[in-house]
């Protein structure tokens, strides 16, 4: 059936249609007023980091300019290329310099390091390096020294203030040529340019860092606790957010003129967002009232309709499982009452004219099982007739003796039990005067053994039912043997499956191919002519006593000689109290 024709999915999409616009209405509401926070808060935090941007390019600058007046002016710094290195002269002048950049740098400098190379003499006279080891010192000195004796003359170091990782520390380095050889510059750390900016009003987790020309954030200068690795930001945008480990950022950016940074602000959101608390614990609490006023809608619904159709549709289907007993109960709606009424009158209708045709079946069903039990005795009295009848040609007359015997057993069994069921062990036992009856016909060409456990010797069979597979076995399974002929039954109990299996095998030629499969696939028992009655009864009277409960099947063992196996319920089925034939 499909889902889209019932009442349930009609009504659940109109609950949909009318709650969907307006939590989409609310939503965008939310959406616009949040947009236009974070647009306002961006542009007031974007003219906070550009005036900030200002003020580190102002003091960049301002050093930027004293090494261009000291490579111009200084007599010292232009003179000493041409010195000796080993020289008093050169030692004195090289103090003096020392002594002139230590003194600007101590009250007018905002670098960590300004320094003058000598490449003549690959000297570097620099300020005291602030570290906290002396490795870190030597480390950051040999930083610079390198990017001195790697900087060609159209390096861009000679012309802006470039990101240099030195010492494991990131910062600005400025180069600056005096023209006669030597080299002069300044170094500054980015976290000691970011000092001022933790004055900024970012909130409890924001902060502001600097980026490179690609817009990723260098390393240092960032918040790491609020991100795994160094975020990228787009500086082309007015305004971007970023997700972080605690929270979401709206980031700004602006760049740092004649440097090849930029400057940016990280703000968070729930900071920039406070102003909306009031708005925003509106707009929560409208769209759960709007479904809750909606769902009591639908459960006033389910009530009134759904639930009566519900219990509609479950009683069809509970009367097509087969339980006709089940009624529905009185509806509070006019309409669903007379539809439940006129349904329970329909199934009590149809209750009981199934029990009609039911009985009609059983008595059908009593009748086709006492005329396929009548079929058997005539067809082996037949048999054992011709038996007697061919030993009497013969006159042996002891043979005829021990056959009459065995005659008179078995007849008497018959007579005594022309009834539904018998016990397995009085079956069994039948068996072996039907076995030696066989012997006496083929003296030592036949040998048998029947094993019976003992918890199923009690266990109703419907009589003579073993004996046509046995019968069967005899007449086609051992011609031109050389070795006698043996017939093994058994009867065991499953207790996993609550079944008696018997198990008839024989040292015979087995089923033929065709015959096999048409006993496997059921095209045998289906014929309508008179050969092979006596198997064809067994198994159209196990169908008719147990239905499915039973399970007969058939093969060929590995080593030769039929195969066949009855299963069986433990208990007699409820046709056992048919009707019993009355002897006299």
């Amino acid at each position: 059936m499909n889902p889209r024709r019932s009442l349930r999915f009609k009504l659940s999409l109109g609950f949909v249609m009318i709650a969907l616009p307006l939590v989409c209405l609310l939503l965008y509401s939310n959406y616009t007023a949040s947009n236009s926070v974070r647009e306002q808060a961006a542009e007031s935090n974007k003219s906070m980091i550009a005036l900030y941007s200002n003020q580190i390019q102002t003091a960049l600058g301002r050093e930027s300019n004293f090494l261009y007046n000291l490579a111009s002016d200084d007599a010292d710094i232009l003179s000493l290329n041409k010195m000796a290195y080993n020289s008093t002269e050169y030692a004195l002048t090289k103090l003096r310099i020392l002594n002139g950049l230590t003194r600007n740098h101590r009250f007018n400098s905002s670098s960590d390091v300004q320094f003058v190379y000598v490449k003549a003499h690959r000297d570097l006279i620099h300020t005291p390096i602030p570290a906290d080891t002396y490795d870190e010192t030597m480390a950051m000195k040999m930083c610079i020294a390198d990017l001195l004796d790697e900087a060609r003359p159209d390096s861009p170091l000679f012309t802006e203030w470039k990101v240099a990782d030195c010492g494991g520390k990131p910062g600005l380095i400025r180069l600056v040529k005096s023209g006669f050889g030597d080299d002069l510059g300044a170094w500054v750390r980015l976290d000691h340019l970011m000092v001022p900016l933790e004055l900024i009003q970012l909130g409890r987790e924001g902060f502001a860092a600097f980026v490179d020309g690609s817009g990723k954030a260098v390393s240092d200068s960032f918040g790491t606790g609020s991100f795994k690795e160094p975020p990228v930001i787009d500086l082309q945008a007015k305004y971007e957010r970023l997700k972080g480990e605690r929270d979401t950022y709206v980031v700004v950016s602006n760049p740092i003129a004649s440097t090849d940074v930029a400057l940016a602000a990280f703000i968070p959101e729930q900071g920039m967002l406070q102003n909306l608390a009031r708005f925003r614990a509106f707009l929560v609490w409208v769209p759960p009232f709007a479904f809750a006023l909606l769902l009591l809608y639908l459960i006033y619904l389910n009530g009134v309709i759904i639930r009566p159709m519900n219990e509609l549709v479950k009683a069809m289907r509970t009367l097509k499982r087969g339980d006709w007993k089940f009624r529905l109960n009185r509806s509070p709606s006019r309409e669903f009452l007379s539809v439940n009424e006129t349904f329970n009158d329909m199934a009590y209708q149809i209750q009981q004219l199934k029990i009609h045709v039911y009985e009609e079946r059983i008595r059908a069903q009593q009748a086709e099982l006492k005329h396929l039990q009548l079929q058997i005795n005539p067809h082996f009295l037949l048999n054992s007739i011709n038996v007697v009848y061919n030993l009497a040609q013969i006159k042996n007359f002891a043979v005829i003796q021990a056959m009459c015997l065995n005659l008179v057993k078995y007849f008497r069994f018959t007579t005594k039990t022309g009834q539904s069921f018998v016990m397995l062990a009085e079956e069994m036992e039948h068996m072996d005067s039907y076995l030696r009856i066989q012997q006496v016909r083929f003296p030592d060409r036949i040998t048998y053994r029947i094993a019976v456990e003992e918890d199923v010797k009690q266990v109703p069979v419907p009589p003579l039912l073993v004996q046509p597979f046995i019968e069967n076995a005899v007449k086609y399974g051992f011609d031109f043997m050389e070795e006698p002929f043996h017939v093994e039954i058994q009867a065991v109990r499953d207790p996993a499956l609550g079944i008696c299996r018997i198990r008839i095998a024989d040292n015979g030629s087995g089923f033929p191919p065709d015959v096999l499969n048409s006993l496997r696939d059921g095209s045998y028992f289906g014929r309508t002519d008179d050969q092979h009655l006596g198997i064809w009864n067994s198994y159209h009277r196990l169908q008719i006593l147990y239905g499915r409960e039973a399970r007969l099947t058939f093969g060929n063992d590995v080593e030769g000689g039929a195969l066949v196996e009855l299963d069986l319920p433990v208990q007699a089925p409820a046709q056992a109290d048919l009707p019993r034939e009355q002897t006299g």
